[in-house]
């Protein structure tokens, strides 16, 4: 089983960034993975400027570990009137490509 991490990134301007950075919680089952994912804030809740990770358990959501130097990040921009009507329908697993 591959152990998996999520991980919180919360934008306070008046912490650094490894500071705003949050484990959440791991899981290495569906079953918890859906679990996980019923349970916390749906993206278009998030403020502005915060984000999920999810990385492989060991793996840290920072470009400073050398297992992410060849890695990528996903970034979708919609409008705010799309962000509420929209973006929760981006972020259901299902509706990934």
């Amino acid at each position: 089983f591959q152990r998996w991490a999520l991980w919180f990134y919360k934008n306070d301007k008046s912490k650094t960034w490894q500071a705003n950075l949050q484990l959440i919680t791991k899981f290495d089952t569906v079953e918890d993975f859906w679990a996980l994912y019923n349970h916390i804030q749906v993206a278009s809740k998030l403020s502005s400027g915060c984000d999920y990770s999810l990385f492989k358990d060991g793996i840290e959501p920072m470009w400073e570990d050398r297992r992410n130097k060849c890695g990528g990040r996903w970034l979708i921009t919609l409008s705010k009137q799309q962000r509420h009507t929209e973006l929760d329908n981006h972020f259901e697993p299902e509706n990934i490509e």
